[in-house]
């Protein structure tokens, strides 16, 4: 059985994306091609390169007890309120990131994996998507996890790179003209809020908010099949202390989407009549 897969991206959430990884791999279902932003984008990195698809060896290297810290203690949002008054790049150093990602990857390229890998970054200035299908997994990851305000934009040539999620929060398109087999978009978003803006801040950040929401239903539609992080209480982009649990959702959740695959004599012509859940 092969699939191809578009990996969204959400922080912490991303670990869902490895839990759905080692189910498939343990059912053996070929990927044949994938792509990842941001939180995706390193578990796409983590599949290609055969590193082991649990949440030990990654949550070791790239968390950051700062972020968590800050998370927890609702300071992040303020942070980044306080960064537009001082007019700092960023609210944390990546460097701690990147060493995380040289101790995983090394001097590793993504024209070397060992399936067709493509890392979704954003350009700053206009907005367009950036597939990224060479050089260093570790910078291009680093640029596709860059969210603003966060941590820095991430140069690039003559472009300024941030979070792909910017651009397209499951890059369905970078991966449409690879592999074979259906396209699998798995969204690890958190649900949307449920009860009106109570201020001013509030109702900026739902605005945009609809809008990345609206961006990424269109994306989604272009996929065979879409699966969705199954939580209804949002879960902190950095609170690194719910990976195990979001894990055992990604194994559950790759169970089922087993259940929903077609068998091989299927495959031609049901795709594009399935029903996305």
């Amino acid at each position: 059985m092969r699939i191809r897969l578009a990996l969204g991206g959400g922080g912490v959430r991303g670990f869902f994306h490895l839990g759905l990884l080692q189910t498939l791999e343990e059912a053996g279902v070929r990927v044949t091609a994938l792509a990842g932003s941001s939180a995706g984008a390193l578990a796409a990195a983590a599949y290609a390169f055969g590193l082991p698809l649990r949440p030990e060896p990654i949550l070791e290297t790239t968390h950051d007890p700062e972020l968590l810290r800050l998370a927890k203690s609702g300071k992040l949002q303020s942070g980044l309120l306080f960064l537009k008054s001082l007019r700092r790049p960023a609210l944390a150093d990546p460097e701690r990131y990147r060493q995380g990602l040289t101790r995983l990857f090394g001097d590793a390229r993504i024209e070397d994996a060992r399936v067709p890998l493509r890392i979704a970054a954003a350009d700053l200035v206009t907005g367009e998507l950036v597939v990224l299908d060479r050089g260093p997994v570790v910078d291009a990851v680093l640029a596709s996890g860059s969210i603003p305000g966060i941590f820095p934009p991430r140069p690039l040539g003559s472009r300024l790179l941030v979070d792909g999620d910017v651009a397209e929060k499951v890059p369905v398109s970078a991966v449409a003209d690879l592999g074979t087999g259906p396209l699998v978009a798995v969204d690890i978003s958190n649900p949307g809020p449920i009860a009106p803006p109570k201020n001013s801040l509030e109702a900026v950040l739902a605005a945009g908010e609809a809008s990345r929401r609206r961006l990424k239903e269109l994306a989604l539609a272009r996929a065979d099949l879409v699966v969705r992080i199954p939580i209804k209480v949002p879960i902190d982009t950095f609170d690194f202390e719910k990976a195990g649990e979001v894990y055992a959702l990604g194994r559950k959740e790759g169970e089922r989407l087993l259940s929903r695959l077609p068998r091989r004599r299927l495959f031609f012509g049901w795709f594009g009549k399935a029903k996305k859940q």
